[in-house]
């Protein structure tokens, strides 16, 4: 997320995600998705984010938001075959379908550790003994980002000003 929002819109962001998938929201989030089937192949990610209201209070940021979300299917997964955003939404969709629901916790790892959206079980909160599908998506903060392509361009202006 790093690349694509701000950090602090990224914690904002993860703050909504954990707040509106958790333990206290869960049979609502059942319901919903029984219902309207909100995280399924016929609705995007950013679709189904948006209507829930999992978007950053900073209008400015909303675009990148989405961006960001639009370009999850660009993510491996640790599943072999399948994109990072149809990884998300199937987590989702299972959590919520399981015949012992599951809360969601969202969490951000460095992408320069593993690029992969990853999803497992366990308990995110040291607090709480209770059990959460955790989806895990890679990102490269802003500062690494920023610096990595002032590098590339420089590599690339370097590159051209040789082959003159």
């Amino acid at each position: 997320m790093g690349r694509a929002i701000n950090d602090g819109t990224t914690s904002d962001v993860l703050a909504k995600l954990n707040k509106r998938f958790a333990p206290e929201q869960l049979d609502e989030m059942v319901s919903l998705q029984k219902e309207f089937k909100i995280f399924s192949n016929k609705h995007s990610l950013r679709q189904s984010f948006a209507l829930l209201g999992i978007v950053p209070d900073d209008q400015a940021e909303r675009p990148r938001w989405f961006n960001f979300l639009d370009k999850l299917h660009t993510y491996k997964s640790d599943l072999a075959g399948v994109k990072g955003d149809d990884q998300v939404i199937n987590a989702l969709a299972a959590a919520f379908e399981a015949k012992k629901p599951l809360p969601v916790f969202f969490r951000v790892h460095l992408a320069s550790e593993d690029d992969r959206i990853t999803v497992t079980r366990g308990q995110p909160v040291l607090f709480s003994h209770i059990e959460y599908s955790i989806i895990s998506i890679p990102v490269t903060p802003a500062a690494v980002a920023r610096q990595h392509a002032a590098e590339t361009a420089r590599k690339r202006r370097v590159e051209k000003k040789s082959k003159k």
